[in-house]
């Protein structure tokens, strides 16, 4: 079993509705995408270090991405009553970044040097030391989310054999660990 194939096995075994490997450079960008970010639908752009404009321009964000050779996604799919609820939504969503962020600490010792990708604005903080002007505590361990990095999540999703569209009561969120093998 090699490297991706043991974390696809771990993020399964964690709970995770699905998960799979795909190389970097299968991942696709849009930098027309951080219009949604700019309409500040989730109160986080310029109030965050992970968001833009702080973490970057659509093009360094791709930047970042494409220093690494492989991405692990997963994703959590998760029964709710109804996906327009803001409430429940932010819960299931605040669920999936925790295992995630559960499985980011097991796959740095793994692969060391890797980078999270999650569902939703960094959360290290209760709340982000931006909204102060005060400097990040953990600047080593914040993570964008996928919109700020403008990638095309449906079409990952479909590259990975996951599904985008959830049915009526369901919702599905992603996240991506960005790892290189040593050695090559």
């Amino acid at each position: 079993m090699n490297q991706g194939e043991r974390f696809v096995k771990m993020a399964v075994e964690m709970g995770f509705s699905r998960a799979a490997c795909v190389p970097v450079s299968e991942i696709s960008f849009d930098a027309s995408l951080r219009r949604y970010c700019e309409m500040n639908l989730c109160g986080s752009y310029g109030n965050n270090y992970a968001c833009p404009p702080d973490c970057g321009t659509p093009e360094q964000m791709e930047a970042k991405v494409r220093k690494y050779q492989n991405a692990l996604v997963v994703q959590s799919i998760t029964k709710v009553n109804d996906i327009r609820d803001d409430t429940e939504t932010k819960k299931v969503k605040k669920e999936h970044n925790r295992k995630m962020s559960e499985l980011v600490r097991e796959l740095r010792q793994a692969a060391p040097g890797g980078t999270a990708v999650m569902a939703g604005p960094c959360a290290l903080c209760n709340e982000c030391k931006k909204k102060k002007g005060e400097k990040c505590i953990f600047p080593e361990g914040i993570s964008s989310c996928l919109s700020a990095y403008c990638i095309k999540a449906q079409e990952l999703a479909e590259k990975c054999g996951m599904v985008y569209w959830c049915p009526e009561g369901e919702a599905a969120f992603f996240s991506i660990y960005l790892w290189s093998e040593e050695g090559i």
